[in-house]
């Protein structure tokens, strides 16, 4: 290939905030995000190439936390190259200085399309990209990723390592795992791993199973994560209609058990949160 690869520009959804970020608005405005569409051919086991940069020398620093989605990014910094794994805690990272990072973000389920690793493995993880996609993950690709001027540049040279990386034919599990997250992000009605599982016709065992290998965290946790992250945006743009409403159509027994989860993962309260955010 040759020139440089052009990239869609687009926008996270959530009105240009990225889903499942807590913390707050007024603070993380001083890191410039830039997120790209992957090409066509990488669409479906890519969710995003993303870009930020940040300077606050002179300027106290930033925490940046976020409930992440279940998928594993692959990022490049200053002289590393990492696999971050699906978090299932809160993810929390303090920026201060100057840097920059390029990455891509995969599809939930769909690691194994181009690592070979237990998506388990590698969660709640920095590993050092090279020692999963072995010697052409080392230097070079850094450089081809970090040096150029634009942002667009550098997560192409991302997506033309990914294209040469993806596995054909697809390891068995990784498309069936994929669906699953794709049922579980988008139908509300699917509120267990027993109905999960019959979604994609297997057992609860097998899908754990099937989660382990391709997607890092359990079905239960998947289910619990979209919620929290749906009832996290809905309290910013002051959606929530009332958390007794909220909790019961998110499946929660009462408000009470909406209050308790929100609060251990986030770290605050649902009003609490409300008002942080945007402090």
């Amino acid at each position: 290939m040759t020139g440089v690869e052009r990239l869609e520009q687009t926008r996270p959804p959530g009105g240009g905030r990225s889903r499942g970020l807590v913390s707050s608005r007024v603070s993380g405005a001083r890191v410039d995000v830039a997120f790209f569409a992957p090409p066509a051919d990488l669409a479906a086991h890519v969710e995003v190439l993303w870009a930020g940069w940040w300077d606050l020398r002179g300027d106290t620093p930033h925490t940046s936390r976020l409930l992440p989605d279940p998928c594993v990014n692959i990022a490049f910094e200053g002289d590393e190259s990492r696999v971050v794994g699906v978090w299932t805690r809160t993810w929390s990272r303090t920026l201060e200085g100057r840097g920059s990072v390029r990455a891509a973000k995969l599809a939930a389920g769909a690691v194994g399309a181009f690592l070979d690793a237990d998506a388990a493995d590698l969660a709640n993880r920095l590993t050092p990209l090279a020692d999963v996609a072995g010697p052409d993950a080392g230097a070079e690709l850094r450089r081809r990723v970090l040096d150029p001027a634009r942002a667009e540049a550098g997560c192409a040279a991302v997506a033309r390592w990914l294209r040469s990386r993806r596995r054909d034919p697809l390891p068995d599990g990784v498309a069936t795992a994929m669906e699953a997250c794709r049922l579980a992000a988008g139908d509300p009605s699917l509120l267990t791993v027993e109905a999960l599982a019959r979604a994609v016709d297997m057992s609860p065992r097998a899908l754990q199973r099937l989660f382990r290998r391709h997607v890092g965290g359990s079905p239960k946790w998947l289910i619990r994560r979209h919620r929290l992250q749906e009832a996290a945006a809905r309290i910013e743009r002051g959606e929530d209609g009332g958390l007794a409403g909220l909790a019961a159509e998110l499946g929660y027994a009462d408000q009470a058990h909406l209050t308790r989860d929100f609060t251990a993962a986030v770290g605050a309260s649902p009003a609490r949160f409300a008002r942080d955010v945007h402090r």
